[in-house]
């Protein structure tokens, strides 16, 4: 029996972690936006009409009124580069269109007053933006627009909590009309409809279009290629040294040991005489006592006894006579130097070794460019001028849409925190300050994840509160069926 309950418990684990997964957001898987070689344009048509508009990036069309006032880029009439950023256009909107989305919308929605977190965002029929809007948050904004787009005058796209320009996507497959003096963020992908721009637009983001744009007069408009801003690192706070005390110095002390001889009296036997005696003199030989510098081991002086030998007589026998001298021994006492006194020594905290600067591996090097690679998924792009030419200004690098500015000189050496993970081609542009433009050829690039990849977070309150009421309702069937079994 109890075999047969953990069979019907597996299952129903089984059944609640795949019932889990179908809830969870499908934006939860990684979104790659690569606008590709269109990514370098602020305004991209077929046929394009500008009055008195300013555009700081590329312009490109098959056929345009006039050309628009153009910074830190080119103008590019029916060429290669045009059609090229053209097909990377239309891949991009069929991407953009391909993503399930996390909140359905209704035909005909206004988004005037909405704060809007990041996510994919479908509308079945028309929208309208009639009030300001806020877009918060730091991640991808996708609009999926079945119908068109239209903006009423003096509106604004608010960016909060870190939310940018270039993580903003507005796919509209109807026509679209900005009215006058709206202030709108993100990038216009529009594949079949016309797109109107009124006067006094400001548009950071591009208008990228494979149909008309047209731009009212009298003007004038502005259109800035977003450029996505990495938060600086966070640099760690530096511990100060500890210091320890020293230890208290101690004295060197020595005990004197006084030097002792015992002395040792001489002695002589005399032998009688058979003739006449001559006297027999004894020599003493003194007894010295060589005094030892006192050391752990106690100096002693041993006197060395003194011998007459007597010569025998054939006369009167004198009898021979010896004087014994005491043996004597002064005492060196015994003296120490005391050593110097220890002097106190500090001593420093451990601290630990500098870092050492992380080595890129290196995954493309041409001429003029070199991409590496770092193991936190940082990227490094060392790039500079052919032909050792000297200038100041604007470094411009795509990755697959993302674009980052640094100012420079001839060369630079530039990390871009976590770099976009998948294969894309990387797009290098230096802009000098007297108005000269050097394009480099694209580099193609295949960047992995560290661990696996990060995802977004785009999932809305409301699917988490559903994620959650699902996975309670099952764990409380559980519990009910498992006491119903046990009664």
């Amino acid at each position: 029996m109890k075999l047969k309950y953990l069979g019907l418990t597996a299952i129903v684990l089984v059944f609640t972690l795949s019932f889990s997964r179908i809830l969870l957001p499908a934006s939860a898987a990684v979104i790659d936006m690569n606008l590709g070689s269109a990514a370098t344009f602020g305004l991209l048509a077929k046929t394009m009409t500008t009055v008195e508009t300013s555009v700081s990036g590329d312009t490109g069309a098959i056929t345009q009124t006039v050309i628009p006032h153009i910074t830190n880029g080119n103008n590019y009439l029916d060429d290669s580069v045009y059609h090229a950023a053209d097909i990377d256009l239309g891949n991009v909107i069929g991407y953009a269109n391909s993503q399930v989305p996390t909140v359905n919308g209704t035909a005909g929605a206004d988004l005037g007053g909405e704060i809007l977190l990041p996510g994919i965002y479908n509308y079945p029929g028309a929208v309208n933006i009639s009030a300001d809007v806020t877009l918060s948050g730091d991640d991808i904004f996708i609009f999926q627009i079945a119908g068109t787009l239209d903006t009423t005058a003096g509106t604004k796209i608010l960016l909060t909590d870190g939310a940018q320009a270039c993580n903003i996507y507005w796919v509209v497959n109807g026509a679209t009309t900005l009215a006058a003096n709206t202030e709108f963020k993100g990038s216009l992908l529009s594949q079949s409809s016309a797109t109107t721009v009124g006067i006094n637009t400001i548009i950071n983001g591009r208008i990228l279009s494979q149909d008309a744009v047209t731009f009212t007069g009298p003007g004038p408009s502005n259109i800035t290629v977003p450029a996505c801003v990495q938060e600086p690192p966070v640099e760690p706070p530096v511990q100060p040294p500890v210091e320890t005390d020293s230890p208290a110095p101690i004295p060197a002390t020595a005990t004197p040991i006084p030097a002792t001889a015992t002395p040792i009296p001489a002695t002589a036997t005399s032998v009688p005489a058979t003739a006449t005696p001559v006297p027999a003199t004894a020599v003493p030989i003194p007894a010295t006592a060589t005094p030892v510098p006192a050391t752990s081991v106690p100096a002693t002086a041993t006197p060395v006894p003194a011998t007459a030998v007597p010569i025998p007589a054939t006369a009167t026998p004198v009898p021979a006579t010896a004087t014994p001298i005491p043996a004597t021994a002064t005492p060196m006492p015994a003296t120490a130097t005391p050593g110097p006194a220890a002097s106190p020594v500090n001593t420093p905290a451990a601290s630990s070794p500098a870092e050492l600067p992380a080595v890129p591996a290196w995954i493309v090097e041409t001429e003029w460019v070199k991409v590496g690679l770092l193991p936190d998924g940082d990227m490094i792009i060392d790039a500079k001028l052919p032909d050792n030419q000297e200038e100041t200004g604007v470094w411009n690098f795509d990755l697959g849409g993302k674009l980052y500015n640094i100012e420079g000189t001839e060369s630079v050496n530039y990390r871009i925190a976590k770099a976009p993970v998948g294969t894309y081609n990387i797009l290098v542009r230096f802009t000098s300050h007297n108005g000269t433009v050097f394009k480099f050829e694209a580099v193609p690039v295949s960047v992995p994840t560290v661990t696996g990849g990060q995802l977004p977070a785009t999932a809305t309150p409301w699917y988490n509160l559903l994620l959650s009421g699902s996975l309670l309702t099952i764990m409380g069937g559980v519990i009910l069926w498992r006491r119903k079994l046990r009664e």
